[in-house]
């Protein structure tokens, strides 16, 4: 079980599946061949396939427990649904709510549910299929949900209906609102007396960072503000998917900056094994380096 510890808090990690699907130089439109050479020797294997070209996701979540609160950040992609395009993303049959009992938590002893933003591959197990309903899966759950970027789903829900995003606010998300668990948030937010929300966009409008604080320890949450290590080294280079390019790039550092500040644990939303770590200020830039 891959635990860390923060001050009174243990963040566990709850697998779901490793996405192989994404060709590295395709999903960052700023790197070259001869920076994927340059990095070789320490993407490869763990986070990087040489063979295919392709880079290695994690899918997970981080469950929380306070002591008071059992919390799940982010939700993965979720079984049974349909995302067209997105073949590592559709109709999953995975074993991840045993994977949640075992990191010490079942569905209704989950308190809240915070996501960093609304993507589908971070919103899936908010819901289950029962019968032909999608219901919310953690049923004594607060939801959070930033107003700022629920409020550009819908937008876009309304005019469009299809793609996996799209799809996945129908299933994952409006489920949740109608069912009343949804706590909609504004642009920054304490939760739980330990987690301190703010405004992190780029990748989406409305993404967030969570932050926590339990004594004099700190970790953040970044959910795809950092999709992979190679991102610490190079914060300019932003992904395929990033709505705002050039915003994405800025939040990047900001955060960065901050996690250096701070000395807080980092706990990515997609980084492979050791899956967290700590970034230190360099004269050549970021540098990120596994826990001890």
């Amino acid at each position: 079980m891959i635990r860390f510890r923060i001050g009174k808090v243990t963040a566990t990690l709850v697998e779901e599946t490793v996405d192989k699907s994404f060709d590295f130089l395709k999903f960052f439109p700023l790197a070259t061949p001869q920076d994927v050479e340059d990095n070789l020797s320490w993407i490869a294997p763990g986070h990087y396939d040489p063979a295919t070209g392709r880079m290695l996701l994690s899918m997970h979540s981080w469950l929380l427990d306070t002591g008071r609160h059992k919390i799940l950040i982010d939700g993965c992609v979720g079984n049974d649904k349909e995302r067209p395009g997105r073949p590592d993303w559709c109709n999953l049959q995975t074993p991840y709510l045993d994977r949640l009992a075992k990191a010490g938590a079942t569905p209704e002893q989950i308190d809240y549910v915070l996501c960093t933003h609304l993507h589908a591959d971070h919103i899936g197990w908010n819901t289950r299929l029962v019968g032909d309903r999608w219901v919310p899966t953690f049923p004594n759950a607060k939801y959070v949900f930033g107003k700022t970027e629920n409020d550009y789903w819908a937008a876009r829900y309304a005019k469009e209906s299809t793609g996996h995003h799209i799809l996945g606010y129908k299933d994952s998300v409006l489920p949740v609102i109608e069912a009343g668990q949804a706590m909609m948030i504004d642009d920054y937010a304490e939760i739980a007396d330990c987690l301190f929300i703010e405004p992190a966009p780029g990748h989406t409008p409305g993404h967030v960072a969570i932050w926590l604080k339990s004594n004099d320890a700190h970790a953040v949450m970044t959910g795809d503000i950092l999709h992979h290590p190679i991102q610490v080294k190079y914060p300019h280079w932003s992904c395929f998917g990033c709505i705002d390019q050039k915003q994405s790039a800025e939040t990047r550092r900001r955060i960065l900056e901050k996690t250096c500040e701070q000395r807080a644990l980092l706990l990515p939303g997609h980084f492979m094994a050791p899956f967290a770590g700590y970034v230190d200020e360099t004269p050549e830039g970021f540098a990120f380096h596994h826990p001890e």
